[in-house]
């Protein structure tokens, strides 16, 4: 697993998912999103917790947190 790469990723998806959860907080078409609000908010998480653990050389977590939202829908690679 190349670091360079998945930092850049792991950049360009926290920046997506901010702006969508903006989206979707200013547009409220469903006064309940509750939802996607909280997808978002939990793929935030496990984006911080991976640079965590990339920031403490701790490859094996970084991972996990890789494969977690690879699971949720995400990719951090492209």
């Amino acid at each position: 697993m190349e670091i360079d790469p998945l930092i850049s990723g792991l950049d360009k998806r926290e920046k997506q998912i901010e702006e969508k959860l903006t989206r979707i907080l200013e547009q409220n078409l469903n006064p309940f999103p509750f939802e996607r609000i909280n997808k978002a908010k939990k793929l935030l998480g496990i984006i911080y917790q991976c640079r965590q653990h990339l920031k403490n050389d701790e490859w094996i977590e970084a991972g996990k947190c890789v494969r977690d939202l690879e699971l949720e829908g995400l990719d951090v690679t492209c």
